[in-house]
């Protein structure tokens, strides 16, 4: 028997259904049902054997468009929103409109250091919170592919060290990056202070500079002149304190990872240690107004360390914002720290503060002074070679053996 898969070929008159034509917009939208009892639309699945075979209706769920091979004709834009199975056609001149419509499966398989693992093909909306399991996608980081995992999801827990991890994502060069869980494994939505591993730490005991919020900071430097060099903050040195006394042991396996404290400052601002001003870090647009997640970071600001805290940019895959999120995986009820500048902000000569991204116990994405003590959160690299057993699964984790 054949099995239907990867491409649909669609054919599309948009003169039929001038009624669900938006003249201000210049769009159009149509659910399956609608290209499905419509005429002018012929439908084709590829099968495995690499031909097309009509077919009358679109496949239920896991498909996407492909949206470099779909055309229409007088430069129309087809999209498909996977989410609510609805085709919009942008950018319309006339109600006459033919398009070249190809699906193609939302998802496909990978072999990584986990096995195969299934992989959406397709981009989140970032904008929105992840409350169920969305699955695994991916994305580009600094040195490839990175596989990451986002919202309720149930197959990530990993046991290492003496204790329970969970996967944040399979890094472009094949190291697994994981967040510290406790000493136990914790389900989705609990509660817990075993996940943090560090209690009352402030990021850092100063705060009336812009350069207290870095991972290592040089008085009156936007960064130091090298990594390697500047004082460390304090919650590196809470975190080194504990990584030396608890899994030091272990540091074969754990490889060199790559952190991102970017201090790029949002464009049309400029950095000054103390201004009289106030400022946003990049990141403050990229994940509070634009929604743009990234794991790329600038050489100048990437750390390599063998512990560290999650980007905020990871937090924000993750499916969490500025909003109640407490059923993604990070969500613990503890406020803690991430490794990632927010601003400075500068309310008055003696109301001036650096601040860092933070999860808030709520599960959303906040910030606070530099000075306040939250948890934190180790971050750690497996090696690509390491051996794993189990499934990822609560009660049949991953483990290194």
């Amino acid at each position: 028997m054949k099995k239907s898969i990867i491409t649909i070929g669609i054919i599309v008159t948009i003169g039929s259904i001038a009624l669900l034509y938006d003249s201000n917009k210049k769009e159009v939208l149509l659910n399956k049902e609608e290209i499905t009892n419509n005429k002018s639309i012929a439908i084709y699945v590829k099968q495995e054997d690499g031909n097309y075979e009509k077919t009358n209706t679109i496949p239920e769920n896991g498909y996407m468009l492909n949206e470099d091979r779909s055309v229409c004709s007088n430069n129309a834009k087809p999209n498909w929103n996977f989410k609510t199975n609805i085709l919009k056609i942008n950018n319309l001149s006339s109600n006459n409109t033919s398009c070249y419509l190809y699906f193609e499966p939302a998802t496909e398989e990978v072999n990584t250091i986990l096995g195969n693992i299934t992989v959406n093909k397709y981009t989140p909306d970032f904008s929105k919170i992840a409350t169920t399991d969305e699955g695994i996608f991916k994305t580009n980081d600094n040195d490839g592919v990175s596989y990451y995992w986002r919202g309720a999801t149930t197959t990530n827990y990993l046991k290492f060290g003496g204790y329970c991890w969970r996967i944040i994502r399979i890094n472009g060069d094949g190291t697994i990056r994981l967040i510290y869980d406790g000493t136990t494994c914790h389900s989705n939505g609990e509660i817990t202070t075993d996940s943090i591993a560090v209690e009352n730490v402030a990021y850092n005991l100063n705060y009336n500079k812009s350069e207290y919020v870095g991972w290592t900071y040089t008085e009156g430097l936007q960064r130091p002149t090298n990594n390697n060099e500047g004082t460390p903050s304090n919650a590196k040195t809470k975190l080194e304190e504990w990584y030396n006394a608890n899994l030091k042991s272990q540091e074969s396996k754990i490889a060199d990872g790559k952190y991102c404290n970017d201090r790029n400052v949002v464009n049309g601002q400029s950095w000054s240690s103390s201004p009289s001003a106030s400022f946003n870090y990049a990141s403050y647009k990229r994940l509070y107004e634009d929604y743009m997640p990234t794991l790329n970071c600038s050489s100048n600001d990437l750390y390599t360390l063998k512990v560290g805290l999650i980007m905020a940019d990871e937090i924000e895959l993750s499916g969490c914002k500025n909003a109640i999120n407490t059923s993604y995986y990070l969500y613990n009820g503890q406020n803690y720290w991430t490794i990632s500048p927010y601003q400075w902000y500068y309310g008055s000569s003696t109301s001036l503060y650096a601040r860092v991204f933070a999860v808030n116990s709520d599960g959303y994405f906040g910030y606070w002074n530099v000075d306040y003590t939250h948890g934190v959160r180790p971050v750690i690299n497996l090696k690509s070679n390491v051996t794993l057993t189990g499934t990822g699964t609560i009660n049949d984790p991953y483990e290194v053996i």
